[in-house]
Formats: C-alpha cells, sequence, structure tokens
C-alpha cells in the first residue's frame, strides 16, 4: 500500500472585470463562491491608484488579486 495521498486539484481563480474611470480594464481574482455572501471591499485601480467598491464572497476579502486587464476589449455582443 502506497504512503502517498491524493490532493485535490487546486481551485481556479475566478476573475471579475472592472472597469475605472481613467480607461483601465482590471480584474479582481478569488477564489470564493459567488453564491454565498457577499461583503464590501475597498480595491485600488492597478493602472492610477483610485479606490473602487466591490464585492466579493465573504471570506475572500484577504485573499484578493487586482491586476491590470491584458489583451483587447472584450465583445459585448449586440449589433449597431
Amino acid at each position: 500500500m502506497s504512503d502517498t495521498f491524493q490532493r485535490k486539484p487546486p481551485r481556479e481563480r475566478r476573475r471579475e472585470q472592472h472597469r475605472c474611470t481613467c480607461g483601465a480594464r482590471f480584474e479582481v481574482g478569488h477564489y470564493g463562491d459567488p453564491l454565498l455572501t457577499a461583503v464590501p471591499v475597498d480595491i485600488k485601480c492597478p493602472a492610477c491608484g483610485k479606490s473602487h467598491m466591490i464585492s466579493v464572497p465573504k471570506g475572500t476579502e484577504k485573499n484578493l488579486t487586482v491586476e491590470l486587464a491584458a489583451g483587447p476589449e472584450p465583445e459585448t455582443g449586440g449589433s449597431g
């Protein structure tokens, strides 16, 4: 019998996109379940440092990542 154990694969960090009034897009990452109770958190825009109040699942407020969103603007659908 092996004395190794099976580990659960790491959960993927959920990434939510936000936009600052300076025009920067940024992502806030957390491991929380979006169906849990949300709590307000103050985060700073990584481009200009402006404060933003967002909601994240309770228990994730101490383990957030805030990064500029790379790449082109995502398509939102619709037609003109």
